[in-house]
């Protein structure tokens, strides 16, 4: 209450205002130094304390101590230098838990080593600090922050592990006590094997709450995720439930585990971190998990479980009755800005003014296909791949035509599965030098009575060409430079008649290639003196060839197939045939290789391809 309003409320009757005008005279005929009695005096008389009496004596009495204010009120010979140096130096002593651990004389005995003058008392820096919101407690809750909100339920959710004070040896419920397990202690918690984790989910908007016990030695992916499948879920007990747009929780391991992540994202969940030291960005589910301890947890000494099935069971309970403001003698509404107290659940149930915000968890089994961890690839045919999503349950074909000029026929891609999503998949190719272009496919569903797709070219009604591929592409400019400004099935046939390439170049005389070798003049080098071997039979072994052995057509195929993976062709056995109809010998079988893989034929010439 501030001094006007309680002038108003505790204003003095008459006969008290005629006392107070007779002290008023009697103060100031009294010599200095002497009012204070007076005031005790007829404070004492009266009942009322001497502040009343002061009060009442200025503003109904028109007293005035006539005390002239000092010309230095409010200043100090302190430095504002010295005093931010104060203030900085026991700033950068405080733990992380706002304890401070610098006194204010050891911070001025530092400044004071270093040549900074410290003329007054710590008790007057404490004041100035206090005065200047320089003071530690004061700094502890600087931070300004700004409020936020949630448009509708289910928009943003907030999730956090924690260790819970409940654990179990054997069938028998224990409590965690601070005597026995504190930081200081790390033995005690080691002898625990399994602990019991608390996982907490709070929505921003609506308030309500879910928790589910798990017993793990740690923090892990599985629990967080049969968490998410759970809390998610709809369960008989709980009227919130649904996939959020958007996921605040800790940097944690298991939160950003690949199978997490991949679910998240198959989900459509706009998953973020808060900033390290950052706690207060998710304050709604760091406060769930104080009330949850005080009023679940709290329960359990007087009336133990003997495991965490009974331990979640009774969660279940008390979610349901907490949410809907249904325990007696207990308050469970929450508190807004506004000033209103609201029953969690009725929150949550706004949801049906915007339905569309309300996503279904899909099934389980569809979900736990994310536990796999493994990224899936497909080879590009004919613009088409070949892929069984989780959620279809079948083989499903998903057209690129579309994206066809950033990967070549038969190159990899990976593939991943998006739920909720009819069938689509989010498909990343890769790019030279760029970032990988990730795109979204929905399968192919219009196909004819002979199970070929409706959009596919009728033959003998036009034709239409398709896209050229990153290759096509590369192949166009390569014909265009050998053979110059015509088409890629002209170049072919102009190299399949042995034209010479490159004619237009060096003014129509073709490019040199070979017979500029042998001219250029070498360095004289001294060349060593040979010896002669003395064995015979190493010189007979020297000098004559040696008879490589020639492998099978069938097992040079099967070699090449091991060593080309995906990228072999059944063709091949024909051309090994035709070039060694005895069979390769290793060395010449390695030379095969070595032309396939820089794309040349069997027989060591150049392959270009033609699209139709």
């Amino acid at each position: 209450m501030n001094y006007i309003d309680w002038i108003a409320m505790n204003k003095p009757n008459a006969d008290m205002l005629e006392l107070l005008m007779a002290l008023r005279h009697q103060l100031d005929a009294a010599q200095h130094g002497h009012g204070g009695a007076l005031i005790t005096a007829f404070a004492d008389l009266h009942g009322k304390s001497k502040q009343t009496i002061w009060r009442w004596l200025t503003a109904f009495a028109g007293f005035d101590s006539k005390r002239k204010k000092r010309n230095d009120a409010g200043k100090s010979s302190l430095s504002d230098e010295a005093l931010g140096f104060i203030a900085a130096t026991k700033s950068v002593s405080v733990r992380a838990n706002g304890i401070a651990t610098k006194p204010t004389g050891v911070a001025m005995n530092i400044a004071d080593a270093n040549g900074i003058e410290i003329p007054i008392t710590a008790s007057q820096i404490n004041r100035m600090l206090r005065s200047r919101k320089l003071d530690t407690p004061t700094q502890a809750n600087a931070r300004n922050h700004i409020p936020m909100r949630s448009i509708f339920p289910n928009h943003v959710h907030e999730i956090d592990p924690s260790l819970c004070l409940v654990y179990y040896l054997g069938k028998k419920q224990m409590l965690m006590t601070e005597a026995e397990f504190n930081k200081n202690k790390p033995a005690s918690h080691d002898k625990v094997k399994l602990k019991v984790w608390r996982y907490v989910r709070y929505d921003h908007a609506s308030g309500t709450l879910d928790v589910r016990y798990y017993e793990a030695a740690g923090e892990n992916q599985r629990s967080l995720f049969d968490f998410l499948l759970y809390t998610w879920g709809e369960q008989p007990h709980r009227l919130s439930h649904g996939v959020p747009k958007i996921l605040l929780w800790d940097k944690g391991s298991a939160n950003t585990s690949a199978a997490i992540v991949r679910l998240l994202d198959a989900l459509g969940v706009d998953h973020q971190v808060h900033a390290t030291h950052h706690a207060w960005a998710k304050g709604g589910v760091e406060n769930g998990n104080r009330i949850i301890e005080m009023h679940f947890e709290s329960r359990l000494r007087d009336q133990p479980v003997d495991n965490v099935e009974q331990l979640n069971a009774s969660a279940e309970r008390w979610v349901r009755d907490y949410n809907a403001n249904a325990i007696t003698h207990v308050d469970s509404r929450i508190q807004r800005a506004s000033g209103d107290k609201l029953i969690r659940d009725e929150l949550w149930q706004l949801i049906l003014r915007t339905p569309e915000n309300l996503i279904k968890m899909p099934e389980a089994h569809v979900c736990k296909w994310f536990l796999t961890g493994k990224d899936e690839t497909r080879h590009i045919r004919d613009n088409l791949i070949s892929y069984v999503h989780p959620e279809m349950g079948k083989s499903q074909k998903y057209n690129l035509r579309q994206w066809a000029e950033f990967y070549s026929q038969n190159d990899k891609v990976k593939v991943s599965p998006l739920l909720l999503a009819e069938g689509a998949i989010r498909v990343e190719i890769d790019q030279f030098g760029k970032a990988p272009l990730t795109i979204q496919v929905m399968p192919a569903v219009d196909f004819d009575a002979f199970g070929r797709q409706l959009e596919a070219q009728v033959i003998g009604e036009g034709f239409d060409r398709a896209k050229d591929t990153v290759a096509e592409r590369a192949a166009k400019q390569i014909a265009k430079t050998a053979f110059g400004d015509v088409s890629l099935e002209a170049a072919e046939e102009l190299l399949r008649k042995n034209v010479r390439p490159f004619q237009a170049m060096n003014d129509g005389k073709g490019i040199v290639s070979h017979t500029h070798l042998g001219k250029k003049d070498l360095p004289t080098r001294l060349v060593p003196v040979g010896k002669d071997l003395e064995t015979s039979a190493i010189t007979i072994a020297a000098t004559t060839p040696v008879e490589l052995q020639r492998m099978s057509l069938v097992t040079a195929a099967k070699w090449l197939r091991d060593s080309l993976g995906d990228d072999y062709r059944h063709t091949l056995l024909a051309e090994l045939q035709k070039r060694y109809p005895d069979g390769p010998t290793e060395p010449e079988l390695a030379g095969v290789l070595a032309d396939l893989n820089a794309g040349r034929t069997v027989a060591g010439t150049a392959r270009l391809k033609t699209v139709n």
